[in-house]
């Protein structure tokens, strides 16, 4: 298995990390809607290409000196992870999905100012709150929307999160039927929340995973521990990849404490 592998910027020593082993980077400045505010963008975005610097993942300084606006980000090295607080795209209130809108609009416009172009996103979902029908039906009309102003080349990738069943994810992204859209799996999450196992996932949404986040925990909570620190088989997961999953699909590790599991992965996958 040959597979680009990247490391959220969440983890313990990211940068570093990211720079000694030469892997991608998931950025998640965006992921506290805050920092998304137009007074506040800028220096959001500066700080986010001199992160990229420190890591080596620019591409050749462009014409115009060594100010922040000038760096280039590869943007085969870099994915941006989306705003998830307090965000419903299926929400009952139409202030609450406007304002969900409004931050993934804001979002989008940040990833591309960026010169990058793909960007994960959370289904929003909620048991016991919102039925699946009205998850699925809701979902697909605000993801339908939200495309029809962005580039062509943008890609979203939605990830479970509280989500109990592939099922979900599948039918909104058949839904939406938008090659812009596809699915990123959270191998943690399916752990905690699921009862299904993960290469079942695996097996379920196939083609239509593009990325996965990859952690472990003790099947009951959220943990974001090491690759080989939980309940989960992470040889099996990656057999589950390499088997039902496209060649281009790519993987972030999303454990707080990194260096073992970004050295264990490159043993497999780098």
């Amino acid at each position: 298995m040959n597979r680009d592998i990247f490391l959220s910027t969440f983890s313990h020593n990211a940068t570093k990390e990211i720079a000694f082993y030469g892997i991608g980077i998931e950025f998640n400045q965006f992921c506290i809607s805050k920092w998304l505010d137009d007074e506040v963008i800028g220096d959001t975005l500066a700080r986010m290409r001199r992160q990229a610097e420190r890591c080596g993942v620019c591409l050749p300084q462009a014409e115009g000196g060594p100010d922040a606006a000038a760096t280039l980000i590869d943007p085969a090295k870099a994915i941006v992870h989306g705003p998830f607080t307090d965000l419903a795209p299926a929400a009952f209130d139409h202030r609450f999905r406007d304002l969900t809108r409004a931050r993934f609009d804001q979002a989008a416009a940040g990833t591309l100012a960026l010169g990058l172009s793909r960007m994960v996103v959370h289904t929003g979902y909620i048991p016991l709150v919102f039925d699946p029908r009205w998850q699925v039906k809701e979902s697909i009309g605000f993801w339908q929307e939200f495309l029809e102003d962005k580039p062509e080349d943008f890609q979203i990738y939605l990830e479970n999160v509280m989500d109990e069943k592939p099922a979900l994810l599948l039918d909104i992204v058949e839904g939406v039927n938008d090659p812009r859209m596809n699915i990123c799996l959270d191998v943690g999450h399916v752990n905690a929340i699921s009862e299904m196992s993960v290469p079942r996932w695996i097996e379920a949404l196939g083609p239509k995973i593009r990325h996965l986040h990859l952690h472990n925990n003790d099947g009951n909570h959220d943990l974001h521990q090491a690759l080989t620190e939980g309940t989960l088989d992470m040889e099996e997961i990656l057999c589950a990849v390499d088997a039902c999953c496209p060649p281009e699909t790519t993987l972030t590790i999303e454990s707080r404490d990194c260096h073992d599991s970004i050295h264990w992965l490159l043993e497999r996958c780098g």
